[in-house]
């Protein structure tokens, strides 16, 4: 659903500040390893509670994630090796972000089995990208979709 609708809009919208972090030498690698480290850290704030802080640096991982494409184009690195390092750069993150929020609910007093949910969900976001690889390899087109991946 996104994919067709706003893809090549924030592309477009997105190229000049890529050339601009290219100039400043920054690589597409350099944006994607930052955001799995502001990832971890936002697990960190997670599972100790600080609730705003993780929200704050949530929404601060987007950034580089958004980037890191347009970066790899505009320096004219992007390959199938870059793609597959940023989606198994995600998948770590999202591991990251999950394991926050679950071990933050098995600390929490009377959270009980709700502690488990988190760990439900990335196992569901795990499948998801698992189901679009394998279509891919298998000559299927698995875009589109309102939680595209």
């Amino acid at each position: 659903m996104f994919d067709g609708q706003f893809r090549s809009q924030a592309e477009t919208q997105l190229r000049p500040i890529g050339s601009r972090l290219r100039d400043a030498g920054i690589t597409a690698d350099h944006l994607t390893v930052l955001g799995v480290v502001m990832s971890a850290f936002a697990a960190i704030a997670i599972a100790n509670g600080a609730l705003r802080l993780a929200l704050l640096l949530l929404a601060l991982c987007a950034v580089p994630d958004v980037l890191d494409g347009a970066v790899a184009k505009a320096s004219g690195t992007a390959s199938p090796r870059g793609a597959f390092f940023d989606s198994v750069m995600d998948r770590i993150a999202d591991s990251f972000l999950f394991g926050g929020m679950a071990w933050y609910l098995s600390s929490t007093p009377g959270a009980g089995r709700i502690a488990v949910l988190p760990l439900a969900v990335l196992a569901l976001s795990l499948i998801t990208s698992y189901e679009r690889a394998k279509a891919d390899a298998l000559g299927f087109d698995a875009r589109g979709g309102l939680m595209e991946r």
